[in-house]
């Protein structure tokens, strides 16, 4: 974690792993570095995904709606 944290100049191997998770979502430039960085394995929509994920599991009820109407 904290290697690709570094590669991907994110702040700490925490934050990294947040975003992995779909805990936090990166910004734009961010998700940009990662995209490269996996040379396109791990997509936008991908990660899109996740986040969506994570909310569904996390915070359902504060967000159902938004998450039903996104997929």
């Amino acid at each position: 974690m904290a290697e690709a944290a570094f590669l991907l100049s994110i702040d700490s191997a925490r934050t990294y792993q947040r975003y992995e998770t779909g805990e936090n979502r990166p910004d734009a430039p961010i998700m940009e570095r990662i995209r490269l960085a996996t040379s396109g394995e791990v997509t936008l929509d991908a990660m899109h995904r996740l986040r969506l994920e994570w909310l569904k599991m996390n915070k359902s009820d504060a967000v159902g709606e938004l998450i039903e109407a996104a997929e």
